[in-house]
């Protein structure tokens, strides 16, 4: 599995793909930031911070909370990341090769999550990173101590980081069983749409823990401490388990 992994890892460090892709990904952080406007897929619950974030001078503390609220866009930038990294695979049934190789389909999905886990999260820390480069150059206050914008910077890092790869571990479990890069990459696009559409129309609670971008939101806003965090983490702990199990047993009814 490790070798999977350095393989990728090298194919991935190699393709123009990656850097465009990390290109836009700062670009649209900058933008932000130097702007000081918030966008992306919210649901209830956030309109008193957006009308604080919409009158106030930005701290760069404001700069991450504004980036955080914001950050749903990235799903569709980081489908190049999906593609590259198993996406091509299925679609041109390279993946057989790897898999006759002699590794097995646990250890092959189980690496592709992973490696998709680690460039997100290279690329989710680049954003943020902006987000702190931008507010200094700027002369923007800092807006709380260094260590509290840190902590802050690194919780929601992890927290976007990991919501979004549970994304496109339900996706992977679509691209495996559908063969299809065009249907799992509609399914990265449509699911934090579908969600924050049934949530802001549906009094659905229960909707609030594959509302990722939401608690994401909630935990860089402070409305969500680590002690609350448990339920979250067991939901998508337990969708991670599911699609990777699914994603198994399917593959194996595969032909080589």
């Amino acid at each position: 599995m490790i070798n999977q992994i350095r393989a990728d890892m090298y194919r991935l460090t190699h393709s123009w793909g990656f850097y465009i892709t990390l290109g836009l990904v700062v670009a649209y952080s900058f933008l932000i930031t130097k702007s000081k406007s918030v966008g992306g897929i919210m649901v209830n619950g956030n309109q008193d911070a957006l009308t604080r974030l919409s009158r106030e001078n930005w701290t760069a503390l404001d700069g991450i909370r504004g980036t955080t609220m914001s950050s749903s866009v990235l799903m569709y930038v980081l489908i190049g990341l999906f593609v590259i990294i198993i996406g091509y695979e299925f679609s041109q049934q390279t993946y057989k090769n790897t898999l006759i190789s002699g590794i097995s389909r646990f250890q092959f999905i189980t690496a592709k999550y992973v490696m998709l886990l680690i460039s997100i999260l290279i690329t989710i820390a680049a954003y943020f990173a902006t987000v702190i480069a931008v507010s200094l150059i700027l002369g923007r206050h800092v807006g709380t101590s260094w260590a509290h914008l840190m902590s802050t910077t690194g919780i929601t890092t992890i927290a976007v980081a990991f919501f979004i790869s549970i994304v496109f571990s339900i996706a992977i479990l679509t691209l495996i069983v559908t063969n299809s890069v065009v249907i799992s990459s509609i399914l990265i696009v449509i699911f934090p749409l579908a969600v924050a559409t049934i949530h802001i129309f549906a009094d659905w609670n229960w909707l609030k823990y594959i509302d990722f971008f939401g608690v994401s939101n909630d935990v860089s806003l402070g409305k969500l401490t680590i002690s609350q965090f448990g339920p979250y983490l067991l939901t998508c702990a337990i969708i991670l388990v599911v699609c990777i199990g699914v994603s198994l047993l399917t593959i194996r009814e595969k032909e080589l």
